[in-house]
């Protein structure tokens, strides 16, 4: 169960791939597979410092299920404005999964510390 847990954020790569034109599909793939790498380097260098519930202990759940909301949630956000601006293409779009990324990892990297 826990590795279930633990790769469920890849269901979000076949909602994106069908959710998003035809187009933007190389972008948006592109950002949930970096914000999936970049989530795990989050939870191992927590983890491996030794603060399985964050590094001040202020929520009890687990650092893996905050970090699992908090990239949903901008997951989420990102193929909204995708699917609701077809006309986007090129650097635009390039610059959204750019800004989109920093924006999920400082995001998640304050409530992972929580």
């Amino acid at each position: 169960m826990n590795f279930v847990i633990q790769w469920m954020d890849v269901i979000w790569l076949p909602v994106a791939f069908f959710i998003v034109h035809k187009h933007q599909r190389v972008w948006v793939i592109s950002l949930i597979i970096s914000c999936m790498f970049m989530m795990r380097m989050q939870l191992e260098f927590i983890s491996g410092i030794g603060y399985e519930r964050g590094l001040m202990s202020l929520m009890n759940s687990h650092i893996l299920h905050r970090a699992l909301i908090v990239y949903s949630l901008f997951y989420m956000l990102f193929l909204i404005l995708s699917y609701y601006s077809p006309h986007t293409r090129g650097i635009i779009i390039m610059a959204a999964s750019i800004s989109v990324f920093f924006m999920a990892f400082f995001v998640s990297t304050f409530v992972m510390l929580l």
